[in-house]
């Protein structure tokens, strides 16, 4: 009883260190909110609302519009949640104020050259898809499932990335683990133009997917070319530049 008395006060003293060193560090952000752990964010969605505050590392309140810096390697987004685990606010360090080495997410990795693992997958028209045979083409992949909030907030960026290119040397290929049938349910409310595989928890596998959503694009080699990790807010400007430089 005693070591278990030991324990929580030494958890409540470390809360109380990190709420200490959070509002230090960035005294503008309101109270109650404390900055989330890499661990925290490793480990569970980033659900960015409307609501959320964005501040620079100076305490200067930023506009929804530069949530954009959420793609500049020049920038790190530092988040700060309520005490039900939401985030409420998020601020922008520039390298320049506060120099760190910034570690990609080993699932974004790939060498130059490496080939995609080839998989069969079936589309909802119940056509079977073999990855090797669109060899010649342009592949343009993305992993999400039905219940991944994220994922459904970037697919109209992806019908929008897809109406840009009416050609058959490209392939927009969705891959998920849910059934068809939820799929199905799914489409009758939400508008995604990809061509959707269902049932492939092998394909997410064999590629080592485990964030969602993540994107790839694959040349006519069947090589990787771009990997994305996470939401991005300009997931289909990120998208678009990697095919047209293969479409040239």
């Amino acid at each position: 009883m005693q070591k278990n008395k030991f324990y929580i006060l030494l958890l409540a003293l470390f809360v109380q260190v990190q709420f200490t060193f959070a509002q230090t560090k960035y005294g503008f952000i309101p109270k109650g909110y404390v900055q989330m752990s890499q661990e925290q964010l490793n480990s569970g969605q980033i659900m960015i609302t409307p609501d959320v505050l964005i501040f620079s590392s100076k305490g200067k309140l930023l506009s929804p519009s530069q949530m954009s810096l959420m793609a500049n390697p020049e920038y790190k987004p530092v988040f700060f949640a309520d005490t039900n685990g939401r985030i409420k606010a998020l601020v922008f360090e520039h390298k320049s104020d506060n120099p760190i080495l910034i570690k990609k997410n080993p699932e974004a990795q790939f060498e130059k050259g490496e080939f995609a693992k080839d998989f069969i997958v079936t589309d909802l028209k119940g056509n079977s898809i073999k990855l090797s045979e669109l060899r010649d083409k342009v592949v343009v992949l993305n992993f999400w499932f039905i219940k991944c909030k994220p994922c459904i907030t970037e697919i109209p960026h992806l019908n929008e990335l897809k109406v840009l290119y009416n050609s058959n040397d490209i392939e927009f290929l969705a891959i998920t683990f849910d059934k068809k049938e939820m799929v199905e349910e799914f489409l009758q409310e939400h508008n995604f133009n990809y061509n959707i595989a269902t049932n492939a928890m092998d394909a997410i596998k064999i590629h080592g997917v485990n964030s969602f959503p993540t994107n790839m694009v694959i040349n006519q080699k069947g090589e990787i070319v771009s990997k994305e990790i996470g939401y991005r807010t300009n997931i289909k400007d990120v998208l678009k530049a990697s095919i047209d430089k293969l479409l040239k």
